[in-house]
């Protein structure tokens, strides 16, 4: 049943909680008004009843041969009946056992049956036993009957009349519900810059729309970033593949002597080398924006780790006479993927070599229960705005995509990544990994 509930329309769902929920109130309403009005209507006829049992008390008292009114009788303590009016011909209004608990306490009969119809009798105690008057129920019962057949009628009007509001609100609930559907239908990848319609009321829907509109923000910027990548990589790949395409049509052109053709083919072995260096990039990336950078963490010694780094660097640099230098303190060490690690700090190495000059330093500072490792240099470092465009894909280093790669590794390792101009002069550049436990033996 509920399965069958939850594939129904909303606003039928919602038509058929409202319908239900009157209808019990209805039905709880109705019953109330019913028994209420039994209760007042029983009350009057038993105050009537009071009456006239101390009408008949007071002729049983002053007359030895009291003439009583209609339906009225007194007994004797055994409980024999001693007089009655006419109109009962005969029947007993109490039996012997009632008329005897009546002449010590009143005894009510709620129904009897007697020739003039059903009736409500009375018993009370009076001088010498007991009396009894009765009343009849034909006029209450009428009442009733013409009350709850009202009820019948009006009840399931009102229902209809409930359940017929219940939709037409309903659909005036979802109505700005269907507007965002209408306009969300019309929205695609080309036109990302319109919004779904938000209700003025602070409401459940008003917050949905809202939220809505800042996903669609979110998605705007997010392809409008792809856009811009995808754009920059072609424009990337267009220089290397034009380089390539020009080396092998000169090397094809005539009788080309072996140094000629062997300059071609290594040039165009490292423009092949570069696209292949800017297709690898683009897929680290591509697997760290779906969380699915493939990581192999261990304990990593922190002084090794750059030292490494820093040998690979002087090869680099060497020609230009450039120092490199690593301050690390001994015993630091980071949890992180040796090879990832590994490429972050040649991004952030590369990055000082070619944009950077003077000294290169790989340094490590503990930071809380991070280390970060720096890479600083004594160039003229980021400039104005260069800070927050770092970590932009194709806004800066080499082919654009170092320091983006370096932030997608700290983050697959849930660690940071950031940059910043030395006051001194210079631009610093660091990787945050988690701290590993102690140093790995030998």
């Amino acid at each position: 049943m509920a399965g069958r509930l939850a594939r129904l329309p909303i606003r039928l769902r919602l038509t058929l909680a409202v319908t239900t929920a009157m209808a019990v109130a209805f039905g709880a309403l109705g019953i109330f008004i019913y028994l209420q009005f039994r209760h007042d209507v029983l009350r009057t006829l038993d105050e009537g009843l009071r009456s006239r049992a101390r009408d008949v008390a007071s002729l049983a008292r002053d007359n030895e041969r009291p003439r009583l009114d209609r339906l009225a009788q007194l007994y004797d303590p055994q409980g024999d009946r001693r007089f009655s009016s006419a109109d009962l011909d005969g029947t007993r209004l109490l039996t012997p056992a009632q008329a005897r608990r009546a002449a010590v306490g009143d005894v009510t009969v709620a129904r009897l049956r007697t020739p003039e119809g059903d009736v409500r009798v009375l018993g009370t105690p009076v001088e010498g036993g007991a009396s009894a008057v009765a009343e009849s129920l034909v006029e209450p019962d009428h009442e009733l009957t013409r009350l709850g057949a009202l009820l019948l009628i009006a009840g399931p009007l009102a229902l209809a009349l409930a359940a017929l509001a219940g939709h037409q609100v309903a659909g005036a609930a979802l109505r700005p519900v269907d507007r965002m559907r209408a306009r969300a239908r019309s929205i695609t990848e080309r036109n990302l810059s319109e919004r779904l319609p938000v209700p003025p009321a602070e409401d459940e829907v008003g917050r949905l729309g809202t939220t809505l509109n800042e996903l669609l923000a979110r998605l705007e910027l997010a392809v409008a970033a792809e856009r811009r990548v995808v754009a920059d990589a072609s424009h990337e790949l267009r220089t290397p593949l034009t380089i390539l395409r020009t080396e092998l049509q000169l090397a094809l052109r005539g009788q080309r002597e072996a140094e000629e053709l062997r300059a071609a083919l290594a040039s165009a072995l490292a423009e092949t080398e570069r696209l292949g260096r800017l297709a690898d990039d683009l897929l680290v990336l591509a697997r760290a924006d779906e969380g699915a950078l493939p990581l192999r963490p261990r304990q990593l010694d922190v002084r090794s780790l750059l030292e490494e780094r820093a040998k690979r660097l002087r090869t680099v640099v060497e020609e230009s006479g450039r120092g490199v230098r690593v301050e690390a303190p001994d015993g630091t060490v980071v949890a992180a993927d040796p090879d990832r690690a590994a490429q972050a700090l040649d991004n952030l190495a590369l990055n000082a070599a070619n944009h950077g000059r003077g000294l290169i330093i790989l340094c490590a500072r503990a930071v809380g229960g991070e280390v970060e490792l720096h890479v600083l240099d004594e160039g003229p470092g980021f400039g104005d705005g260069g800070v927050e465009r770092a970590f932009e894909r194709f806004s800066g280093d080499g082919i654009g995509l170092g320091l983006p790669i370096v932030e997608a590794i700290a983050t697959a390792h849930g660690g940071r990544a950031g940059a910043q101009d030395r006051p001194e002069g210079g631009a610093d550049a660091w990787i945050a990994l988690p701290t590993g436990g102690p140093p790995p033996a030998g």
